[in-house]
């Protein structure tokens, strides 16, 4: 028995309306100033330290706990059998991030906004649109059938193990801040006098957040300020020798050393939420998921599932947090009038044209090429699999890519969060007429 098509435009409306009721929420907490800058950077913290990570390993060593007498299902277990989903999101990623190159060369994307180009096409949602599409059609289709009878969420978990391990680290890495320079031997701080200005030295001073200039002190960070303080204090600091620059001296070179950029990429690679899924592996691969949840009579008997109740708890504030970050960014956005932070019209289009149909055509595709002279999965659990490896191309862009701009403090985050709001715009066409390909094809093989 096939899904009709009608019913898979309503799984996909429903899984789309529901992420934007959040989102929503979002926009009504910013336009009533309750969640401002700062607090959105406050929730996006909050996310990436702590509901993300716990969501991530929740989900990873979760057994339902309902007195069941069928064994817990081991993620371990189905690796032997669909293996290839977990190395999957390295196929997945590569062709997002060809799909955001071309998007951005094709949009004339300035450079400072391609990295986020890249990101938007690169890293898809697969926790809450995924997860809410698969469970409406499992339930849709009878015990009988393929579909019916293998949950298919079960493979996504499998997808899930490495895939937010190369968005935290690779998103992480591509959209980490600029790094500001701290004082070092080589740029010490020294004592002037304020006879040092007058003799006319060239010395840049810093006091207070201002900067040493011709017409006086003027504010940093403010482009093109004029914002001036006459008054020169008898005593400042400065992070720049005295001794005068030569027109012909060049920048110095400062030499960092080997372990300080080792420490500099395992931060941005081994972020939390990269570090709640490997921990959450490491523990469903072992005997000590049975101290977390309980395997044998599944009757929250488990030595310490008092502290996975907590963390399972605290991971399902995840989704609805990272849509209400989406909702007060795409809230951001509208009220922006310094178009130079938004995306302009034709990159908006390129990624919305390269993330909503051009991925999916590529997933499927490729699944159809891959199937047909490589892959050989075992009669019964196929159609599952196959669903999931297609339903991770044809989803918008990730929540999380919204989370890990506004820890970055991009220029370009009121851009991102506009692109992924007019995604969800066209989700109910363009997500369902891909998620009725998908259901077709996976309920065919």
């Amino acid at each position: 028995m096939h899904l009709e098509a009608l019913d898979t435009f309503t799984a996909s409306a429903r899984s789309v309306g529901t992420a934007c009721t959040m989102a929503g929420m979002g926009m009504y907490l910013h336009r009533r100033k309750f969640v401002g800058g700062e607090g959105k950077r406050t929730l996006a913290l909050v996310a990436q330290q702590a509901t993300i990570p716990s969501f991530l390993f929740s989900t990873i060593v979760y057994c339902n706990q309902d007195w069941s007498t069928d064994p817990c299902p081991n993620i371990s277990s189905d690796l032997s059998d669909v293996w290839v989903l977990v190395v999957w999101p390295f196929y997945v990623v590569t062709v997002g991030f060809l799909v955001g190159w071309l998007a951005s060369v094709v949009s004339d994307t300035p450079k400072w906004q391609r990295k986020s180009v890249l990101a938007a096409c690169a890293f898809g949602n697969a926790t809450a649109v995924p997860i809410t599409i698969l469970m409406v059609i499992h339930a849709n289709f009878p015990k009988t059938s393929k579909l019916g009878s293998v949950d298919p969420i079960l493979f996504l978990s499998v997808y899930l193990l490495l895939y937010p391990v190369l968005q935290w680290s690779i998103g992480g890495w591509l959209l980490a801040p600029e790094e500001t320079v701290e004082p070092t031997k080589q740029n010490k701080q020294v004592d002037c006098e304020k006879s040092d200005i007058e003799s006319g030295r060239q010395i840049n001073i810093v006091y207070n957040g201002y900067i040493q200039t011709d017409k006086g002190l003027v504010a940093i960070g403010t482009s093109g300020s004029t914002e001036e303080v006459p008054l020169v204090p008898e005593k400042i600091k400065s992070y720049t020798d005295t001794t005068p620059i030569g027109e012909e001296e060049g920048p110095k070179v400062v030499i960092v050393p080997l372990m300080e950029t080792l420490k500099k990429v395992m931060s941005r690679v081994f972020q939390p939420p990269v570090m709640g899924a490997l921990v959450g592996l490491f523990v469903a691969s072992t005997s000590l998921r049975g101290l977390f949840v309980d395997l044998v009579h599944r009757s929250d008997g488990a030595l310490f599932e008092w502290i996975f109740d907590g963390i399972y708890s605290i991971g399902q504030a995840a989704v609805p947090i990272n849509m209400i970050i989406l909702g007060c960014n795409l809230s951001a956005a509208q009220m922006e009038t310094n178009t130079d932070k938004l995306l302009s019209k034709e990159t908006m289009m390129a990624i919305i044209v390269g993330k909503m149909v051009i991925m999916p055509i590529i997933g499927i595709s490729s699944v159809l090429f891959l199937k047909e002279y490589f892959w050989d999965v075992p009669d019964g659990i196929d159609a599952s699999f196959y669903l999931v490896a297609m339903i991770v191309f044809v989803t918008p862009t990730a929540n999380n890519v919204m989370v890990m701009v506004e820890l970055s403090g991009s220029g370009s985050k009121e851009g991102i969060a506009q692109v992924i709001g007019f995604q969800y715009l066209v989700a109910p066409i363009l997500l369902s007429l891909s998620v009725t390909a998908v259901v077709a094809v996976a309920s065919q093989i």
